[in-house]
């Protein structure tokens, strides 16, 4: 049987009630933070997992006594940070086979305690580091992964809640507002079909609470669906960006349900007055009659707002690409990859996309 992206998404909540069950996983993490008090914690990822890690960042910024950076490995290994010798540094790469990754943990052969964050500890990155750990995601054959996103950006959660020591987290409701995400996903998709399924430019809108959902929409629909898609911060958006708007133009913007989500609304306000295909992601009950607005419920801290919005642009990004059947690659892929490769001679393409 081979599974579909939906299938993923669909075994998310079952991994992240399991990673909620048990900190088994993320023990020796634990245990060497506190060990070494780090002043800084560097997360050093790409792509998807730079985006979960954003999604998580915000919270465990405001939780943790430690300064948490977020760095591709590109801007780590050819820029690298001034790091300090009780600084922790956490590469993480979910297939295990990035070459980014990989080239960063050889670079870090000679610091102390760099951790390998991965979805398989036994794929080529345990010949590169010392300590190898996976976070819960299991078995993602779907290169456009999704499980892992939001299992990712739930263990840095999770792990920003026992070391700061807070009990009264109501896990419950997040998991439930991150269902009921997922279940009004299909029926929004239905009712805007015929826009979501012609878009040629694509803007994904938030701030900086919202940043990790917005990046990865854009990155998903880019992939998939195969369009222009890229995500700005609202504000900056309304400074340059929006001069090309035009009515066929489709807008995203995900609300972190806060102090800035004033202006979020205003500014898809105006964009509505430019197009039709402006969507809001919301847990605002303001727009319940909106039909341009996916409202989520129930309301959940803004921290969790990425997270609990993970399933909206992934479905979307999976249901449109299927129908459309735009995942196959253009046949000069191949020698673009030949040339530049992000994965090492082990990775298998499961996703039979290449032409």
């Amino acid at each position: 049987m081979k599974f579909t992206i939906q299938d993923y998404v669909e075994q998310t909540l079952p991994a992240c009630q399991a990673l909620l069950s048990s900190s088994a996983q993320m023990e020796p993490l634990i245990a060497l933070y506190k060990k070494k008090k780090p002043e800084t914690l560097w997360l050093v990822a790409s792509g998807s997992s730079f985006n979960a890690c954003a999604c998580a960042q915000p919270l465990m910024t405001r939780w943790m006594e430690t300064r948490v950076e977020l760095m591709t490995p590109f801007t780590f290994l050819y820029y690298t940070p001034d790091i300090k010798p009780d600084d922790l540094i956490v590469v993480i790469t979910q297939s295990g086979l990035s070459t980014n990754a990989i080239a960063v943990l050889d670079h870090l052969r000679s610091y102390e305690d760099v951790v390998c964050l991965t979805g398989n500890k036994q794929a080529d990155v345990k010949d590169h580091t010392k300590l190898v750990l996976e976070y819960g995601v299991g078995e993602e054959l779907v290169g456009y992964v999704t499980k892992g996103v939001s299992t990712l950006c739930l263990y840095w959660l999770r792990f920003a809640q026992i070391v700061s020591n807070r009990q009264t987290i109501d896990w419950a409701t997040i998991l439930l507002a991150w269902t009921d995400a997922k279940s009004r996903t299909l029926p929004f998709i239905q009712t805007h079909w015929k826009a979501l399924s012609a878009m040629e430019v694509v803007y994904c809108l938030g701030t900086p609470a919202s940043a990790g959902v917005g990046m990865e929409a854009a990155l998903k629909i880019g992939e998939t669906i195969h369009i222009p898609s890229v995500y700005y911060e609202v504000e900056e958006f309304i400074h340059g960006p929006n001069l090309q708007l035009t009515p066929k133009y489709t807008l995203f913007f995900f609300d972190s349900n806060d102090d800035a989500s004033t202006r979020l609304h205003q500014v898809y306000k105006a964009a509505k007055s430019v197009t039709d295909h402006a969507y809001l992601i919301t847990m605002d009950e303001a727009f319940q009659e909106d039909p341009n607005a996916l409202l989520i419920k129930p309301k959940v801290e803004s921290g969790f707002s990425s997270f609990v919005e993970l399933p909206v642009p992934q479905l979307l990004s999976a249901l449109v690409s299927e129908k459309l059947h735009s995942t196959m690659q253009h046949p000069l892929l191949k020698e673009f990859k030949k040339i530049a490769s992000a994965k090492t001679e082990h990775f298998v393409n499961y996703d039979e996309d290449e032409a």
